[in-house]
């Protein structure tokens, strides 16, 4: 008995190669399986987010003769500010009023910040869980909360785009209405816009380009793969292009074209104060990620 004892082997280096390689090889296969599918899962969320940030939109223009959320308004003025900096997170009692900064009019984003201030929604919502982005905590301040801010904190706390809810006059005389009257193919808001940063271009493609140069005018948010898009009836569908707002334009870009032959094609990329929509059924979907003059610095 102790000689047959004292005869038996462990593993051989060999053995332990051949299974370390096989859990290796089991590891890349599911790796990429586990991936897709949180992805997948945070498509849903997203969607979701977006679902609620459609029906908080709805129930504030119940409560204000239809019109939708926004700040202060000049018709005269290109959406020119988008508060999501430093500055935004100083305390402001009356978000149509003067909050204490220059560029404060025709803000996209303290709009959006008004649903948190009036309706029952949380800054969670306001952030895409296949981004990098955090919730706003609104400050570090003792007794900081949402009541006292007029806008989100930092970039990172907003991962959307919405369309432009100060139109000049030019855009008001052709139709283009911030309200209630929206139609169900109008893209109300959606992933954010991917600008020109960053190796995304979203000038660059057109509805006939091929997948790979579609990622690049896809939002980052999903890493190129497509968006999650809220329309003007509350439903959210995750596109793979972003021709797809109203007869099919580019729900980033400025159309070129008219109300009666509108291109689907984009030649306009919506930076600072070109963001203005050329017709009624014109989404530009605003802010860009990224830096600079086309994302979420003041223009």
């Amino acid at each position: 008995m102790s000689k047959r004892s004292a005869s038996r082997k462990g593993f051989t280096l060999v053995e332990l190669l051949v299974v370390i390689g096989i859990i290796a090889l089991l590891i890349s296969i599911l790796l990429p399986s586990l991936n897709r599918a949180r992805e997948t899962a945070n498509r849903v969320k997203c969607g979701s987010n977006l679902r609620q940030v459609g029906q908080a939109i709805l129930l504030y223009s119940n409560e204000n003769k239809g019109s939708y959320p926004r700040t202060k308004y000049n018709a005269g003025s290109n959406a020119n500010s988008y508060h999501v900096d430093g500055n935004a997170g100083t305390s402001v009692i009356d978000p149509f009023k003067s909050p204490g900064w220059t560029g404060y009019e025709n803000d996209p984003i303290m709009a959006m910040f008004l649903l948190i201030r009036t309706q029952d929604i949380t800054a969670e919502v306001f952030v895409c869980p296949s981004s990098n982005d955090e919730k706003d905590n609104y400050g570090t301040a003792a007794g900081a909360n949402a009541q006292n801010k007029g806008s989100f904190t930092a970039k990172k706390n907003f991962s959307y785009s919405i369309t432009n809810p100060y139109p000049n006059t030019g855009a008001v005389n052709s139709g283009y209405r911030w309200n209630s009257t929206l139609g169900a193919e109008f893209a109300v808001a959606g992933d954010i816009n991917p600008g020109n940063d960053n190796g995304y271009n979203v000038g660059a493609a057109n509805e006939n380009s091929s997948a790979k140069d579609m990622q690049k005018a896809n939002s980052p948010n999903h890493q190129g793969a497509g968006e999650n898009v809220l329309y003007g009836d509350g439903h959210v569908e995750f596109q793979q292009n972003p021709f797809c707002g109203t007869k099919r334009d580019c729900v980033y870009t400025v159309a070129g074209g008219t109300q009666i032959t509108p291109t689907t094609t984009s030649n306009v990329s919506p930076a600072g104060g070109n963001a203005q929509p050329l017709w009624s059924g014109d989404s530009v979907l605003i802010p860009t990620a990224g830096n600079g003059s086309n994302g979420f610095t003041q223009g």
